[in-house]
């Protein structure tokens, strides 16, 4: 059989691989040069997410999907509540994990430039690790799958249906769809900074509504991003619900942005109504 592979797509998933790794570098480099954050915030931030997602949450979604797949499949309503269940986990799992760290083990690191390290490291483990192994995996997948013939394989009917399915869904793909993979993780990025930022504030201000803050956005950002895409794609197909989820997603770094430079300049009207 005469293979299919459309070089164009292995290439955008080549350079998002590449992104999704190299970028999160680049900005822990950028933070540690110009704000002189430490490594050690830098460190825990990527601990943060390790334990609290790739150690705990990952795991746990993964098998409780298993086991309500057909539920997920059977009934739309299941599924969105799904979906908010997903978006709040991920908002108590990772807001926890940035107020013990800022309470226990970076005590003495409480500056805004400490948060934004500790997002940096945090959002990058994910985008190197996470985002980034999912995006080669999909690379692997475009590779085998296009080149194969599901009718010569020793499979059951519904083993080549599936993989039927599969090579469909990829010659489907747009050839730059898994560049929007690259562009969310910018996004990303503003998001798990601002999100540390938020958070230290429990600290700063001592009040606790701040972690709770963190939570909802968290929470509430997350599950907007999937419900549009999923909207949009329902109603005009893949690659527009794809760009309205990272419309979505634009939407969050800008605001991000605006909580980032916004906390900076309280911190220096702080540290100068602090000054004799």
């Amino acid at each position: 059989m005469e293979s299919s592979l459309d070089w164009k797509l292995v290439a955008s998933y080549a350079v998002t691989i590449a992104f999704d790794v190299l970028m999160p570098v680049a900005v822990v480099l950028w933070v540690r040069r110009r704000l002189g954050a430490s490594w050690k915030v830098v460190g825990w931030g990527a601990a943060a997410f390790a334990v609290s997602q790739l150690l705990t949450r990952v795991p746990l979604v993964q098998v409780a999907q298993y086991f309500l797949r057909d539920a997920l499949k059977a009934s739309p309503t299941f599924m969105w509540t799904w979906v908010v269940v997903l978006s709040l986990t991920a908002g108590l799992f990772e807001e926890t994990a940035r107020l013990w760290v800022f309470h226990k083990p970076l005590k003495d690191f409480r500056r805004w430039r400490d948060a934004v390290g500790f997002g940096a490291g945090h959002g990058g483990l994910e985008s190197a690790l996470l985002v980034g192994g999912l995006a080669a995996l999909g690379l692997v997948n475009v590779i085998v799958l296009s080149g194969m013939d599901p009718s010569t394989l020793p499979l059951k009917p519904e083993q080549v249906a599936q993989v039927t399915e599969a090579k469909a869904t990829i010659a489907q793909t747009a050839w730059w769809m898994p560049l929007l993979g690259a562009y969310e993780r910018l996004g990303a990025m503003a998001v798990h900074i601002a999100l540390s930022v938020v958070v230290l504030q429990r600290f700063i201000r001592g009040q606790v509504r701040w972690y709770w803050l963190a939570v909802g956005t968290h929470c509430v950002f997350n599950a907007m991003t999937v419900v549009v895409g999923k909207q949009v794609e329902g109603a005009l197909g893949q690659r527009a619900g794809a760009l309205a989820g990272e419309g979505m997603v634009t939407l969050g770094a800008l605001l991000s942005l605006g909580i980032i430079l916004y906390f900076r300049r309280d911190e220096a009207r702080r540290d100068a109504a602090a000054s004799p």
